[in-house]
């Protein structure tokens, strides 16, 4: 293949004071056997010296070229990397990985044999924060079905063709940890994906990096969100795995989610009191995002002090803008609403009215008129958190 024929290939690098690695990262693409090539850093305005490594790099190198501002994280530097690309190839590289010696030509080469393929990868070597390899990645050829029983790509061994990858919109903004995972699952829908038998990559597990210290707190959330949101159901093993981990349960998931600052989608105002208890009409107002608009407010509630079955039931009467959508017989001391919400509306009034009503008993609360029982949580649900926590409520 002449340099003429050869396809330009883009390789992006998200970049945020990584310094420390940069160059070696730098220098792996450089120094590729393969000349037609651009490398775009899209630097989220580091305070080390990462800089003054972007702008030499810069002088000396035609193909390479940066930019640093502030963004909103990783994915969004990925997409505006996606913007910047002119190659008919894309590779994502992030700025503590590095390509193995041949690997951008092995991928045109591969994408030359096999024109149908949408994307490929190959085998991946995990490296310390020294360079040493420590382990091998577990990769094999990837399809749809197999991207949902566990990641076998790899990311630093993964080249995407432009056209597809624009196709998918770019990555997920709302994710931080796995947008390289739900992007495979996503392209598996409509492209092959073609697997490269050699090492292509290595990945550099170090102390500060985000598998290393955001595994429990994001990545595992993000990617129960991303597998209910691709096939609307989660396999069997990460149902048994996730409560092993620090005992957490599906409410301390759902409460995750909703602490990430990509969720927008989220109760702006209610009527229940400090203590929890509902007055007679429970009222909550949610704001929905409409890229994951909310589909159920769930309502965790308790009637303090009840025994074991009510002798009398509370009927709790749901509605949704006015509109009565839903009554629930509570009989039980312990209960969960799930109450159905309009997709479409942006703003969706939910107010809850009690059969019951009366004060409270206890002496540290204050005196006043409620609805017979504690709201402990009411947690508005997107379409992927309903998966999420109708798949473990079962478990």
């Amino acid at each position: 293949m002449s340099h003429s024929q050869q396809p330009l290939v883009s390789i992006i690098t998200p970049s945020y004071n990584q310094g420390r690695f940069i160059r070696e990262t730098i220098n792996s693409i450089l120094t590729q056997d393969y000349a037609n090539l651009e490398h775009i850093v899209v630097d989220g305005g580091s305070t080390d010296d990462t800089l003054s490594i972007l702008q030499e790099y810069a002088q000396k190198d035609p193909r390479f070229r940066y930019i640093s501002e502030p963004d909103r994280g990783q994915s969004h530097a990925l997409n505006k990397g996606l913007a910047m690309a002119r190659g008919e190839i894309i590779g994502w590289l992030n700025s503590d990985d590095t390509y193995v010696p041949g690997a951008i030509m092995m991928a045109v080469h591969a994408f030359a044999s096999n024109p149908s393929w949408g994307m490929l990868h190959g085998n991946c070597q995990v490296m310390n924060e020294y360079g040493q390899v420590s382990s091998t990645y577990p990769s094999e050829q990837a399809d749809s079905k197999k991207l949902y029983q566990s990641c076998v790509i790899c990311q630093p061994s993964a080249f995407i063709r432009t056209h597809v990858f624009r196709h998918m919109g770019g990555v997920d903004e709302k994710l931080q940890f796995c947008m390289d995972y739900d992007l495979w699952m996503r392209i598996a829908k409509f492209y092959p994906i073609g697997y490269v038998p050699h090492y292509l990559g290595n990945a550099r597990i170090h102390t500060t990096c985000k598998s290393a210290t955001q595994w429990h707190s994001v990545g595992v959330p993000e990617v129960l969100r991303s597998l209910a949101k691709n096939y609307s159901s989660i396999p069997s093993h990460w149902i048994s795995y996730v409560p092993q981990y620090k005992g957490m349960g599906v409410l301390d998931l759902l409460r995750l989610y909703k602490s990430f600052p990509s969720n927008t989608t989220r109760i702006t105002s209610m009527n229940r009191g400090m203590d929890l208890w509902a007055p007679p009409v429970l009222r909550a107002i949610v704001e929905s995002d409409p890229s994951a608009p909310a589909q159920m407010l769930l309502v965790k509630g308790k009637i303090p002090g009840s025994p074991v079955k009510l002798p009398k039931p509370i009927v709790l009467t749901a509605l949704v803008n006015g509109i009565n959508v839903k009554s629930y017989t509570v009989d039980k001391p312990t209960f969960a609403l799930e109450i159905p919400l309009d997709p479409n509306a942006t703003t969706l009034r939910v107010d809850i009215a009690s059969s019951s009503v009366g004060v409270p008993s206890t002496p540290q609360v204050q005196q006043r008129i409620v609805g017979g029982y504690m709201a402990e949580e009411i947690i508005p649900l997107s379409y992927d958190e309903v998966i999420v926590y109708r798949t473990f409520s079962r478990s």
